[in-house]
């Protein structure tokens, strides 16, 4: 048997057609499949279901330990800042230090990443591949199918999302569209779908819709049960055509609603896989930089401060994994070997962060698939030495942005900020991936065939859990410790203040400086002294990432542009945009350039608890106390496009 790659799933012929046409859509529900895979993790083997859900005591630990980690860290914080308040200002000082070098390190990945992304738009990616093609026509077949999950999404806001998918030179001949709609927005899902099926038919090989039904038991309503379930109808529907192709060269990529990507990003996504063997291409995963820019503008500036921040951490994974691995976020692409191979068979349809655990669950899955080739031969010899598995499951960076929007709302200010605040609450509930990952972790070393696995391996395991907590840990115990001596501090200074004239404040300040707070002056200064420093580091690349991506740099077409009618392109839509050789004049790079160091100043202290701290500590309870099912995916709000 070839082990080479994940197993190939056999495909066969439905005997039912899944929901199709508009026409159909539009007329009556379309019949549901009665074929219909639990759609669970199998990553610990073929009879085990891997998941923190489990009332296992080792499950339950491991959604306990986050919040183990977590909670005894800031109560520590809270005692030491009432009842030691110098060992306070030095543990304070340690997490500034450790923010400050962390943020340093992310920004010089970042700016390669900026840099790559800035050389990468400006090649041609289909013609490159057109030339692979001819050169190798016998390996140059591809396919590709794009999952378009929703619900109660804006329809103008999708059809543009169609018609920018149409602007890849790809789309007429390879790509499949599947919109992936909720059964519980009602008949307002089927008019949707019909009217988008009827108004882009003709920009795609194939497109068509699926219902996700409500109330399946053992499942979340959300995006990833959502996936699962179009993904098991498309394996119906498009079984001919499947068949026809090496599952290796069949790409999945899942987008999200309002997620516009490169035109050329099909492209230059197959070219890579043409250089890779048929193993490492069945093992691997795409994703492009997300830059959630395209209504920057009249969003409010604690959001925009998130969505810098996202572009930094974006851009700095993508460049850099050469100490951890960089996680799936919101868009990302497959092969159909993966997604088929049997330790992975889809998404699962319990969790909520769906992009984080399906790197996860594959990159676990090759470990596994190794381990159960990992028997004994007719002469009852091992097959290979110990302490040679490791995983094959890698993340290929493509280059090429794809621009998304951030959470708004039309009721204004406040309501915008309730919303990005309830975003983050599903954002931090990625820390559940933490307890996964550990969990996974635990299994392996428990497993018979543990020996197998590589020293490397595991330390590329606890780099992944070491990111998780980094991320949504660290970052909060350092936002709740730095709130802490704020508060400790801004009423003596206050009162300072107001008990000396402003000619004894200033001569007190010149001179006796930091000389009074003696051993802590240094305390002092790295807790405070690193914030200037952090805001520039981290600024310097994402202004030049915005800037770049309102001149139309980042997402011009070096090829002839493709368009999606006889009149107009599905360009990429970013509010304020100066398209066009000029670019935008020196005054407004300089409104732009004060509106984001206002955001930094005056945004960063609401983001860091709306965003990060508040959102965390809520999701690491929810983890302790109903073993990470305790929250339900909620869609993010965004502008009304009509």
């Amino acid at each position: 048997m070839d082990m080479s790659g994940p197993r190939q799933r056999r495909l066969t012929k439905p005997e039912e057609s899944i929901e199709t046409s508009a026409a159909q859509t539009k007329s009556s529900p379309c019949p549901v499949s009665p074929i219909w895979n639990s759609g669970g993790d199998q990553a610990a083997g073929t009879r085990k279901h891997i998941s923190i859900s489990d009332s296992g005591l080792l499950a339950k630990f491991c959604c306990c330990m986050p919040g183990l980690i977590l909670f005894p860290i800031m109560l520590t914080v809270v005692y030491t800042a009432l009842f030691a308040q110098t060992m306070f200002f030095w543990i304070t000082a340690a997490l500034s230090v450790w923010t400050a070098v962390y943020s340093t390190s992310l920004s010089a990945s970042a700016a390669i990443g900026a840099w790559r992304m800035r050389r990468d738009v400006g090649i041609d990616w289909h013609a490159k591949l057109k030339q692979l093609q001819e050169e190798c026509p016998e390996s140059s077949e591809s396919m590709h199918i794009v999952l378009l999950p929703n619900y109660k999404e804006d329809e103008q806001m999708l059809m543009h999302t169609l018609k920018n998918l149409a602007r890849s030179a790809m789309a007429s001949q390879n790509l499949y569209v599947v919109l992936a709609m909720e059964e519980r927005e009602g008949e307002a899902a089927r008019e949707k779908a019909a009217n988008l099926i009827d108004g882009s038919r003709h920009l795609f090989v194939d497109i068509c819709a699926t219902f996700h039904p409500v109330g399946l038991k053992g499942e979340i309503p959300g995006k990833s049960s959502n996936n699962q379930w179009a993904y098991r109808q498309l394996l119906q529907r498009l079984a001919p055509q499947l068949a026809k192709h090496d599952p290796s060269r069949i790409f999945i990529t899942c987008l999200d609603a309002d997620t516009l990507v490169h035109p050329q990003y099909f492209s230059a996504m197959t070219c890579q896989s043409m250089t890779m063997s048929s193993h490492e291409r069945a093992w691997a995963i795409w994703q492009p930089p997300i830059l959630l820019l395209r209504n920057l503008l009249s969003s409010p500036g604690p959001t925009r401060v998130s969505g810098y921040a996202t572009i930094l951490f974006e851009l700095a994974g993508l460049a850099n994994q050469k100490f951890a691995p960089h996680l799936c976020f919101s868009t990302y692409s497959f092969t159909l070997a993966l997604a088929s191979n049997h330790f992975v068979d889809g998404w699962d349809r319990d969790v909520i962060a769906e992009d984080h655990h399906m790197f996860c669950k594959c990159y676990f899955a090759s470990i596994w698939d190794q381990l159960q080739a990992r028997g004994k031969d007719p002469t009852g010899q091992l097959r290979s030495i110990a302490g040679d598995v490791k995983s094959s499951t890698q993340l290929h960076p493509v280059f090429l942005p794809a621009i998304s929007y951030l959470v708004e709302s039309d009721d204004g200010w406040f309501a915008s900020i309730h919303a990005r605040f309830v975003q983050a609450r599903r954002h931090s509930q990625g820390l559940s991936e933490l307890s996964y990952v550990l969990l996974q972790h635990m299994h392996l070393l428990a497993s018979e065939k543990a020996h197998h696995i590589a020293p490397s391996a595991h330390m590329r395991i606890l780099s992944i859990a070491g990111k998780m907590a980094s991320v949504h840990i660290m970052a909060s115990v350092h936002s709740f410790a730095f709130i802490m001596t704020l508060c400790l501090l801004v009423p003596g200074i206050v009162r300072w203040l107001l008990s000396h004239g402003v000619h004894e404040v200033i001569q007190i300040l010149l001179t006796d400086g930091l000389q009074s707070l003696g051993g802590l002056k240094w305390a002092f200064f790295s807790i405070f002294g690193t914030v200037p420093f952090m805001e520039l580091v981290m600024s310097v690349t994402t202004l030049i990432v915005v800037i770049d991506t309102f001149e139309g740099k980042l997402t011009a077409d070096p090829a002839i542009s493709n368009k999606v009618d006889s009149t107009e392109l599905a360009a990429p839509d970013v509010q304020g945009s100066a398209k066009g050789s000029a670019g935008m004049g020196w005054w407004k790079r300089l409104q732009l350039y004060l509106m984001f160091k206002n955001d930094m100043w005056s945004g960063a202290f609401i983001t860091m608890i709306a965003y990060g701290l508040l959102p965390a500590s809520l999701a690491a309870c929810s983890l302790m106390s109903k073993n990470g099912n305790g929250f339900n995916y909620i869609v993010g709000i965004k502008p009304n496009a009509s």
